[in-house]
C-alpha cells in the first residue's frame, strides 16, 4: 500500500508544477497533457505483460521492489530535464517501473487472504492511491516552499536548477529508501490453488483461452475501470491547474487544500469500498464489483462535472469531497473481480492486461483529452473548466453503460469460478 502511494506521489506531483514547467520549457497544454498521460502510459502499458509473466512464474517481491527503484530514479532524473523530450523520457521510464505494482500486489494479496477477506484487503491496498494523492499534494506543497532552502544548502551544485526541478529531486528520494525496506521485510507467500510449472515454455495460449472464456465479464470490468481511471488521471493532471486559472489560487494553497480533502475522504473511500463489496457478497450479490464500479462512474458524471463548473473554490472543494468518497471504489472492485474469476496461474497476466488497457486508454487519454480540449475547443483562460467537466461527464456516462451491459456476463463468470473452486 505504501509502495503504491509512493508511485502515485511521483506520478501526480507534476500536476502542481504545470505553470512553471510550461513557462520554463515553453510547452502547450497539449504537450503537458502528453507528458502527464501518454509518456507515463507508454511503458506502463507495454511492460505489463512481461511483468505479468514474471509474477506468475517467479518470485513477486523482487519484481515489486525493483520497480520501485526504477520509478524513483526516473522521478529524480526528471529534475534534470531541460526540454520536452527529456521530461517525456523520464516519465516513460517511470511508467515502466510502476507497471510492477498493481499486478504484483494483486497476486500477493490473493495469496495472503482467502476470497472472503480479499475485498477489504484490496481496499487497504487501494487506500495507497488516496494516501498517495494526499501526500503528493501535501509533500508537493511543502517541497515547493522548501525548494529555495534546499538550493541554499549547496548553491554551487543546485543554484542553476529551477524550483520545480528541486521538487522532483525531493519527491524521488523516499521511493529509493522504500524499495530497500520492502526488499528486507516483506516475505513471499505460498501460492494458493493451481500453480504454473516453473521453467516450462512461455505461451500466451492459456491467457487467450481465459480471456475468451470470460470475455464479456473481463471486458466489462476492464472497460468500466478504464473510464474511471481516465477521469481520475484527468483530475490529477488538471484539477490543480483549474484552481490556478479559474479561482486564482497559489500552488501551495491548492496543495494544502486538496491534501486536507483527499487524504481523510480517500481513506474513507478505501474502507467503504471493501466493506461495500463484502456486504453485497454476504447478501448473495454476485455482481457486487460491477455495482460498486457503476456507482463511482455515477459520482464522476454528477459531482465530477459539477465541481469543475461551480463559480467558487469552496464549492469546487465540496464537489471534490463527494468524488473523493468514491475515489478507490473502482480499483478495489476491479482487483476483487479479476482475481475472483481468474485461476491462480493466470492472475498476474490477467491483471497485467487490465493494467495495460488502463494505461494505454485511461491514463493516456484522460489527461491528453483535457489538454487538447483546452488548446483547440475551449481555447480561453478559464477553458480548462469545461474541458475537464466534459471528460468527467462523458467518461462516467460511458462507464455506466458498459458495466450495465456486462453485469450478467460477470455473474456467469463468478458461477464458473465457483465450480472450479477458486471463487469460493
Amino acid at each position: 500500500m505504501i509502495s503504491y502511494a509512493s508511485g502515485v506521489v511521483d506520478r501526480i506531483v507534476l500536476g502542481l508544477l504545470v505553470q512553471p514547467i510550461k513557462a520554463d520549457l515553453s510547452l502547450s497544454d497539449t504537450q503537458i497533457g502528453i507528458i502527464q498521460g501518454l509518456a507515463f502510459a507508454l511503458f506502463y502499458s507495454l511492460f505489463t505483460l512481461p511483468v505479468g509473466f514474471l509474477i506468475d512464474r517467479w518470485k513477486r517481491m523482487p519484481v515489486i521492489w525493483g520497480g520501485s527503484l526504477v520509478w524513483s530514479m526516473a522521478t529524480i532524473s526528471g529534475g534534470f530535464a531541460q526540454s520536452f523530450g527529456a521530461l517525456f523520457a523520464s516519465r516513460v521510464v517511470m511508467g515502466a517501473g510502476e507497471a510492477t505494482i498493481t499486478p504484483g500486489s494483486g497476486s500477493l494479496i490473493a495469496d495472503y487472504f482467502p476470497p472472503k477477506k480479499r475485498p477489504r484487503a484490496y481496499g487497504i491496498f487501494a487506500m495507497g492511491g488516496s494516501i498517495g494523492i494526499g501526500i503528493a499534494y501535501l509533500l508537493g506543497g511543502i517541497a515547493i516552499g522548501f525548494a529555495d532552502t534546499v538550493k541554499s544548502w549547496s548553491p554551487e551544485l543546485l543554484g542553476d536548477f529551477r524550483n520545480w526541478q528541486i521538487v522532483l529531486f525531493i519527491i524521488g528520494v523516499p521511493g529509493l529508501l522504500l524499495a530497500v525496506l520492502m526488499g528486507l521485510t516483506i516475505r513471499e507467500p505460498e501460492r494458493r490453488g493451481v500453480v504454473a510449472e516453473q521453467g516450462t515454455k512461455i505461451s500466451l495460449l492459456p491467457l487467450w483461452r481465459e480471456l475468451s472464456t470470460n470475455r464479456i465479464a473481463l471486458t466489462a470490468v476492464m472497460m468500466g475501470s478504464i473510464m474511471n481511471v481516465m477521469i481520475v488521471n484527468a483530475q490529477l493532471a488538471w484539477f490543480p491547474t483549474l484552481f490556478v486559472r479559474v479561482h486564482e489560487w497559489e500552488p501551495k494553497q491548492i496543495a494544502m487544500a486538496l491534501a486536507l480533502v483527499g487524504v481523510p475522504f480517500g481513506i474513507v473511500s478505501a474502507i467503504t469500498a471493501g466493506w461495500s463489496l463484502s456486504w453485497l457478497a454476504k447478501r448473495g450479490r454476485e455482481d457486487g464489483p460491477i455495482l460498486v464500479m457503476m456507482l463511482q462512474c455515477l459520482a464522476w458524471a454528477i459531482f465530477g462535472t459539477a465541481k469543475c463548473l461551480v463559480p467558487s473554490p469552496e464549492l469546487a472543494l465540496a464537489g471534490h469531497i463527494c468524488t473523493s468518497l468514491f475515489a478507490t471504489w473502482s480499483i478495489t472492485a476491479a482487483l476483487t473481480a479479476l482475481n475472483q474469476v481468474t485461476p491462480n496461474q493466470l492472475r498476474g497476466q490477467v491483471v497485467a492486461v487490465y493494467t495495460l488497457l488502463t494505461g494505454l486508454v485511461g491514463i493516456a487519454v484522460g489527461s491528453g483529452a483535457v489538454g487538447l480540449l483546452s488548446d483547440y475547443v475551449f481555447n480561453y483562460d478559464t477553458g480548462i473548466a469545461p474541458s475537464l467537466a466534459l471528460v468527467c461527464f462523458l467518461g462516467g456516462s460511458i462507464g455506466i453503460a458498459i458495466l450495465a451491459y456486462g453485469r450478467v456476463g460477470y455473474t456467469g463468470a463468478v458461477q464458473r469460478a465457483a465450480r472450479w473452486g477458486e471463487g469460493v
